[in-house]
């Protein structure tokens, strides 16, 4: 992005302290790819500076934190020289900590810190009221294209998984391009008790993998369409093929190639193999398969997922296909063969279909597409229309009827 636009969420639990001194045990941070050491005891505070030494435009900085968690460390993110002017409401905020914050004394900690830190907000929670997350992110992320960095290092361990679960569902609400989770990873030190070793700093970016897995997969199972997913896999330019299986063209060679890839992909011992092994499910049955039976199985795809008008749209060409195969018929595709096709199965409805229910259910089906297609109702297909149990009905027996003339 031109902007580089930034919003930093940190959550602020409760710190340690040493007996007979004022203020909470500090620990030092070290980021290898600024080679960067700051000495805090909040790390969202150091990951705020080192941002905005990498070129971050943070224009908000959401705090979530409860009423004992360590508000006053804020002091530290301001410019030291600016701190005698703050150190009155300093104190205030550090003795009430004990006891637990007011809201009016953290509003106006806010109101003073935003003065050095503008965007920045402090939010007062209660960790188990678990909705208050992403009502706050909702309204307080601002809706221009950005990125998230995610501060997971303090408080409740439970409050960081809400927040990160929250992200996934506003990414497109609120127009976020990436999410980056940093960590200070105390637990890394080789000796805790050695305040000269630095705490390790991580910088998980293979969120963004995973957010991507279940995006593109949920939008493959739904449907259909795969580019996305096989571009996570590392199997690039599927965007032609996936036009020309909609335009109901005969992509062979190219649904061979993706097979093939998927199929070395599905090889390994890891997670992109299982996603692959997934994938290739759906997409092998289309391989070699004639033009009837590919729109058949498109059909019930999307019969499954809800999108009922392609499924009965393709349901219905693939019959009329199928038939005019089973009957010498050369070519469906064409418009004339289309009609001609058609008009055969008019006059043989005796021959073609297996009894009275077959032709009835044939000719409803015709009927419902045409109508679905226009907009309109056409005579006797209201219940099939309008009703969707009646619909599920009618699409099912027009699979069997496909599977006799198939004979399969």
């Amino acid at each position: 992005m031109s902007n580089n636009l930034t919003t930093l969420i940190s959550l602020i639990g409760k710190g340690k302290t040493v007996e007979g001194t004022k203020g909470y045990i500090k620990t030092k941070y070290y980021y290898d790819e600024t080679k960067d050491t700051i000495y805090t005891s909040f790390f969202g505070s150091a990951l705020y500076k080192i941002l905005k030494k990498q070129g971050q435009n943070i224009d908000t900085w959401l705090i979530f934190g409860t009423n004992r968690s360590t508000w006053s460390e804020l002091l530290y993110v301001v410019d030291e020289k600016y701190h005698d002017k703050m150190i009155e409401l300093y104190d205030a905020v550090y003795d009430e900590e004990n006891e637990g914050v007011s809201q009016s004394l953290l509003s106006q900690w806010e109101q003073a810190l935003q003065e050095y830190v503008p965007g920045l907000s402090l939010i007062l929670v209660d960790p188990l009221d678990y909705q208050i997350y992403i009502d706050h992110m909702i309204h307080e992320i601002p809706d221009t294209e950005r990125k998230v960095v995610l501060d997971i290092t303090h408080a409740f361990r439970h409050m960081p998984v809400i927040i990160a679960f929250s992200l996934m569902a506003l990414k497109h609400i609120k127009n976020i391009s990436d999410i980056m989770v940093y960590y200070g990873a105390f637990e890394l030190k080789a000796n805790w008790n050695d305040q000269n070793e630095p705490t390790p700093i991580l910088k998980i970016d293979f969120i963004n993998n995973l957010v991507s897995y279940a995006e593109n997969i949920a939008v493959f199972n739904y449907s259909g369409y795969f580019p996305n997913i096989l571009e996570d896999l590392n199997i690039s330019k599927t965007d032609e093929t996936y036009f020309w299986l909609e335009m109901n063209r005969q992509p062979r060679t190219d649904l061979e190639t993706i097979n093939m890839n998927l199929k070395e992909k599905s090889k390994g011992n890891n997670h992109q193999a299982k996603i692959a092994e997934y994938i290739n499910k759906e997409i092998e049955p289309l391989i070699g398969a004639s033009l009837h039976k590919r729109m058949v199985e498109r059909s019930k795809f999307f019969f499954y997922r809800k999108q009922y008008l392609k499924s009965l749209i393709l349901l219905y060409e693939g019959l009329i296909i199928a038939i005019g195969r089973k009957y010498g018929f050369e070519s469906g595709q064409d418009y004339d063969k289309h009609e001609e096709i058609r008009k055969f199965i008019k006059g043989n409805k005796n021959t073609v279909f297996k009894d009275k229910d077959q032709i009835k259910t044939y000719f409803d089906i015709e009927y419902t597409r045409n109508a679905a297609v226009h907009g309109s109702r056409s005579r006797g297909t209201q219940n099939f229309l309008e009703q969707q149990d009646h619909f599920e009905a009618l699409f099912k027996k027009g699979i069997e009827i496909y599977k006799y003339i198939t004979e399969e």
